[in-house]
């Protein structure tokens, strides 16, 4: 995630009241990201909603997994395809109540990227998700 779509994201977390989770991955990944050990409490500040959880992942583990897990018309929507191998950063994944990580990731519902550039769509996108859950949408 970069600092403009992490505060795109909370602004969108802000304005939603469904009962989603949020999971925000910080790794470095441009040249001014190289300088600094781990986001430092300024940047995490950026997603303050208490349904976000915020990780580090110094060595890109998941970006990696991600690229060797999701179909590549997906993996187009959420990866930086130019770079070698590809990056998934900067980007949003919405899934339906209920999926799980198990041998492989799990392809998104809807995904895109920049982050920064997504703020309605993803309002839009969370609503239609939260009106196709079923009863309990704990997620």
């Amino acid at each position: 995630m970069c600092r403009r779509g992490a505060s795109a994201i909370e602004k969108v977390l802000r304005a939603d009241t469904t009962s989603l989770r949020a999971l925000v991955v910080w790794e470095h990944v441009t040249p001014s990201d190289r300088g600094v050990a781990f986001p430092g409490t300024s940047v995490l500040a950026r997603v303050s909603d208490a349904r976000a959880v915020q990780y580090w992942d110094k060595s890109r583990r998941l970006s990696r997994t991600m690229v060797h897990d999701l179909p590549p018309d997906t993996l187009r929507s959420m990866a930086q395809m130019n770079a070698d191998p590809p990056i998934v950063w900067d980007c949003v994944a919405l899934f339906r109540p209920g999926v799980r990580w198990l041998d492989h990731f799990p392809t998104p519902d809807w995904a895109g990227r920049p982050a920064a550039d997504l703020a309605d769509s993803l309002s839009r996108h969370l609503a239609a998700i939260e009106r196709s859950a079923p009863g309990d949408s704990s997620r």
